[in-house]
């Protein structure tokens, strides 16, 4: 699939047909946007089908070739692999999930040694034996206290003996008040109405 073909369908995977429309996506990526659409939130749903069942469910709800299912799941793939760099959501969901249908299936079997794992798996998995961290009593943090000084020593930093009469020599010796002139101010000579007036063209 060419770059931005897949742009397209990373922009447009949750669009309407008119916002599609109105961006001047050619109807065949349009048909083809809403199968993937469709496929991309039905294995979010059952995020443990294999890739083989993707491709029979492309198939058989949208009656397409192999190789045009096999372009989908690549694509879809894509999807999912960008929502997962993203976030992590993704991850804790799916494990969640799994841990909840392991629970379903133990529930069903009358096995509850099993229920018992999954449950506590589940537990253990999203800190529910942990009690919540407190919140940090903020109001009570007080503003450190800063006070201004011109003393150098109280970071370290060793004064310099009569600065204030360097620093009044220094200016003494680069500004001399003999060499400032007064000038006189020349107003500008501009024709405003010609300034920006744009040439004629003869037709």
């Amino acid at each position: 699939m060419l770059p931005n073909a897949l742009e397209t369908i990373q922009t447009h995977l949750f669009n309407s047909v008119e916002v599609m429309t109105r961006n001047n996506v050619p109807e065949v990526m349009k048909t083809r946007i809403l199968r993937l659409r469709d496929i991309y939130s039905f294995w979010l749903t059952f995020p443990s089908k294999k890739d083989a069942e993707i491709v029979m469910e492309l198939k058989k709800r949208y009656q397409i070739q192999s190789s045009q299912a096999y372009d989908d799941l690549k694509v879809i793939k894509q999807l999912l692999g960008d929502l997962n760099k993203a976030s992590t959501d993704f991850h804790r969901w799916k494990f969640n999930n799994m841990i909840q249908r392991a629970y379903d299936l133990a529930e069903l079997k009358k096995d509850p040694k099993s229920m018992v794992a999954a449950a506590d798996k589940y537990a253990k998995y999203n800190k529910l034996n942990q009690e919540d961290a407190e919140a940090l009593p903020w109001h009570e943090i007080l503003v450190q206290p800063f006070e201004p000084t011109n003393d150098p020593t109280v970071i370290g930093i060793k004064p310099i003996p009569n600065i204030q009469e360097r620093i009044r020599k220094k200016l003494q010796q680069y500004i001399d008040d003999t060499d400032i002139q007064d000038v006189e101010l020349d107003e500008a000579d501009f024709d405003m109405e010609n300034l920006f007036k744009q040439p004629e063209h003869d037709e």
